[in-house]
């Protein structure tokens, strides 16, 4: 969103909640700018609308965010994902693994990668199987969340300290 955008935005927010003292002089909308620029600006006002509705309080940029995130649809749950799962399995088999896991959505194949897809196909403990699944899924589905929350230059910064320590 370009800063027009934002003042707009801003505007509203000081109009909604008049009382709160927020974005009190240009620093503060400064600093809240470079937190909220890549969110597009129309994600951004229906978040803000979404907040208005249904707060109080006036939303910090932590709450702009976790609502921009949740706007477009959410991965589903983790019983929802193995379900996915079942049903990849009994189309894809054994024998067309690349294909299977490309045909699942992006926390579902994360998952599926650190089990091993072979793995699931052959399992004799389908019970034990389908707990790991939930338990690693919930973390990488947790993850996921607080990463589409972040502004994409720290999530990226993140990214590459995490890769540094890694090496």
């Amino acid at each position: 969103m370009t800063r027009q955008e934002f003042s707009k935005i801003a505007m509203a927010i000081k109009t909604y909640y008049p009382n709160a003292q927020i974005l009190p002089n240009n620093a503060a909308m400064e600093l809240w700018y470079q937190q909220l620029q890549d969110i597009p600006y129309n994600v951004c006002t229906l978040a803000v609308n979404k907040w208005v509705a249904i707060n109080k309080w006036s939303p910090t940029i932590a709450d702009i965010r976790e609502y921009a995130a949740g706007i477009g649809g959410q991965e589903s749950d983790w019983s929802e994902a193995w379900e996915e799962l079942m049903k990849n399995i009994q189309v894809y088999g054994y024998y067309r693994v690349e294909e299977g896991k490309k045909a699942l959505s992006d926390v579902t194949r994360k998952t599926v990668e650190r089990i091993g897809y072979v793995h699931i196909c052959n399992s004799e403990n389908i019970v034990a199987d389908r707990a790991a699944f939930r338990d690693i899924y919930t973390g990488i589905a947790r993850r996921a969340e607080q990463e589409k929350r972040l502004p994409v230059g720290i999530a990226q910064a993140e990214r590459l300290l995490i890769g540094e320590r890694n090496e």
